[in-house]
């Protein structure tokens, strides 16, 4: 398995225009192949039993709410196969242009991770 994770740092006075614009776009990844797409609300950013927390990663600002987005495909071959796909979707394109209006993209946090052991190159 592939995964995509991002976290989305969202003004509050955004976050149902946030929920609805991450909705339809996970509809349309999912439309063309993604094998799941999900955002999770935070519940506890600070860490437990001594570790860390995500507060001590990620700086927020006292206004904003963070979310974790997670899209989840067979394989990296097919992450890119999907994306390919969803580049033709104009709705996507429309989807993306508004996210770039609540949320600082530059400030966005992604990473992917998969289940297969990568071989290392020295």
């Amino acid at each position: 398995m592939f995964t995509i994770i991002c976290f989305f740092r969202v003004e509050q006075r955004n976050i149902d225009k946030f929920l609805k614009i991450t909705k339809k776009s996970g509809e349309i990844l999912e439309n063309h192949g993604t094998l799941e797409h999900n955002i999770y609300f935070a519940r506890e950013l600070t860490g437990r039993q001594g570790s860390m927390g995500l507060l001590n990663l990620v700086e927020m600002e006292e206004n904003e709410e963070l979310f974790l987005g997670q899209s989840v495909f067979e394989s990296e071959e097919h992450y890119h196969n999907v994306m390919k796909e969803v580049g033709f979707d104009d709705m996507i394109h429309y989807l993306d242009g508004n996210i770039k209006d609540i949320v600082e993209m530059n400030r966005v946090i992604t990473s992917s991770f998969t289940t297969e052991r990568v071989a290392e190159t020295n």
